[in-house]
């Protein structure tokens, strides 16, 4: 499975429940400031998760620190895909294209950290 196929999964499901309703408050050709409000807020959801992430870092030690953060990454990973596909991204070309240009950079783009 590509991530272009895993991002329609997980769009799927994000559909079915009820997700897209609430976050789409205007016409997708419509982009006004309440639509950029729903959308913070819908990014900020990915923050939780990372959030989520580094509680599970701060707090649990291994092995069960490794399955909780997959969880966690996981849940990074599908809010991140189910706000492109809402918005009509196609992230897969957007993720290669941004690998490839961060190939291209030299080590640490040039910083100490």
């Amino acid at each position: 499975m590509n991530l272009t196929e895993i991002q329609k999964l997980v769009y799927e499901e994000y559909t079915k429940n009820g997700y897209l309703g609430m976050f789409t408050v205007c016409d997708e050709n419509v982009y006004n400031e309440l639509q950029r409000l729903v959308d913070i807020a819908e990014l900020g959801l990915i923050d939780t998760e990372v959030s989520e992430a580094i509680e599970d870092v701060r707090k649990l030690g291994y092995p069960l620190l490794l399955e909780e953060l997959g969880i966690e990454l996981s849940d990074v990973i599908i809010r991140a895909l189910n706000f492109a596909s809402r918005k009509g991204i196609d992230i897969e070309p957007h993720l290669l294209r941004k690998h490839y240009k961060n190939m291209s950079r030299e080590k640490k783009h040039g910083k100490k950290v």
